[in-house]
């Protein structure tokens, strides 16, 4: 389960627990440039990969599209905000309604 930061909110650790908390995904570069991903299409995509969830884990999977065609080479982004889902999120498709419904109560 999440940990709990100094003002007793629950602060998510994995994608799964974003995706529960309705959290995006924010990966930040260096240079400035970011996006939104949808928690619940982006759990599914790791898990369908066997990728490990954890978030430190997790931005190790990005990479910034503008700094690739510059410097011809992947840069990961420096870091990772949780922000609040809204509809212009990158949405990958999401996990079938089965298995969502059986992680959420794994969760529990």
């Amino acid at each position: 389960m999440g940990k709990w930061s100094a003002d007793g909110i629950l602060i998510p650790t994995n994608l799964l627990e974003c995706a529960a908390f309705h959290k995006g995904v924010r990966p930040i570069c260096k240079c400035g440039h970011s996006k939104v991903f949808n928690p619940h299409g982006l759990w599914w995509h790791f898990e369908r990969r066997g990728w490990n969830d954890r978030l430190p884990e997790v931005r190790k999977r990005f990479w910034c599209i503008i700094c690739r065609s510059n410097h011809r080479r992947k840069v990961a982004p420096a870091r990772i905000d949780l922000v609040q889902e809204s509809d212009s999120d990158v949405c990958l498709p999401f996990p079938p309604d089965r298995v969502w419904r059986k992680q959420v109560r794994r969760m529990r």
